[in-house]
């Protein structure tokens, strides 16, 4: 996966965060509601997932991984980099379910 399928551009892209050896780029983007009919107007929520990778690798190497936060909006692009940068440190101190980093 490249930098730039990750939404993240540029050569020189240094991580939003670190953490116990590991660095954190959150990636977050508009919540795109399930079209109904009659159309409403589409709130100003968000969605985010968190690009984790070992200290010095490059997003997309094979020392990468994606994470999605399920079942999550925020209502600023501020608030869902946090709670992204959040949840990527819970997923390395071993404190969400199902996710590791072990294979990184």
């Amino acid at each position: 996966m490249s930098n730039a399928n990750l939404g993240i551009s540029g050569s020189g892209n240094a991580p939003f965060a670190s953490y116990k050896g590991f660095d954190l780029y959150p990636l977050v983007y508009k919540h795109q509601p399930v079209q109904s009919w009659p159309r409403v107007k589409p709130d100003g929520s968000f969605n985010a997932s968190v690009v984790i990778c070992r200290e010095g690798y490059r997003p997309g190497s094979e020392r990468t991984r994606v994470y999605r936060l399920e079942n999550t909006l925020w209502e600023n692009i501020g608030t869902a980099r946090r709670g992204a940068v959040k949840f990527g440190e819970d997923i390395i101190n071993g404190l969400v379910a199902g996710e590791s980093v072990v294979s990184l």
